[in-house]
């Protein structure tokens, strides 16, 4: 072999003997520093949920029972707080009542009062009676319906009270059966029965 061929192939030698080495020294350099980025970036465990678009990590309760209840639905404006219940009374009126039914208007009739003699002419007073009840029922609950219209009750004797609301007063008579069961004011009552007057005073 001539010596200047000699001296190409062996300089072509050692030079890819250099590159080759080189080669695996940053082969080792690249695979220790992935190594080490590896050992600093700490683990994701099961209680880290990592979002797409968020770089800090939302801690998430493990368990079913950790998990909390929903909240409830806020409520529109003027429903958060109980309204009071409305009481069914009457407003107090300052005038006259025109006659008794003006003078009763929202009455509930207890024990059963139906009138006794319906008389459209009459606008100063109203007779009921009822059956079934005894006067000593028919009295106290006609006086809590009157007192719930807003008059003030004031009994005047043992079967008769006086009712005033403004200027409006009325007499209420309540008259049980007498010894036969019936009544000589009111013969037309079924024997037995109760009869209430209710009068404009």
């Amino acid at each position: 072999m001539p010596p200047v061929l000699a001296v190409v192939f062996w300089a072509w030698v050692l030079v890819s003997i250099v590159v080759l080495l080189r080669r695996r020294a940053t082969r080792r350099a690249t695979a220790r520093m992935e190594a080490t980025e590896d050992a600093m970036v700490p683990p994701i465990t099961d209680e880290e949920v990592r979002p797409a678009d968020a770089d800090v990590p939302v801690p998430v309760a493990v368990g079913a029972g950790a998990r909390s209840a929903p909240s409830p639905p806020t409520p529109p404006p003027g429903f958060d707080t109980p309204t009071d219940p409305i009481v069914d009374r009457p407003a107090p009126r300052s005038a006259p009542a025109a006659g008794v039914a003006d003078a009763l208007v929202g009455i509930r009739m207890p024990c059963d009062l139906v009138p006794l003699v319906l008389d459209r002419l009459a606008t100063d007073h109203i007779t009921l009676s009822t059956t079934g009840h005894a006067a000593e029922t028919v009295g106290p609950a006609l006086a809590d319906e009157i007192e719930r219209l807003g008059y003030v009750v004031r009994p005047i004797s043992d079967n008769e009270v006086l009712a005033t609301r403004g200027t409006t007063e009325l007499r209420l008579t309540i008259r049980p059966p007498g010894s036969d069961g019936r009544h000589l004011l009111h013969p037309t009552a079924r024997e037995g029965s109760v009869v209430v007057e209710i009068a404009l005073s």
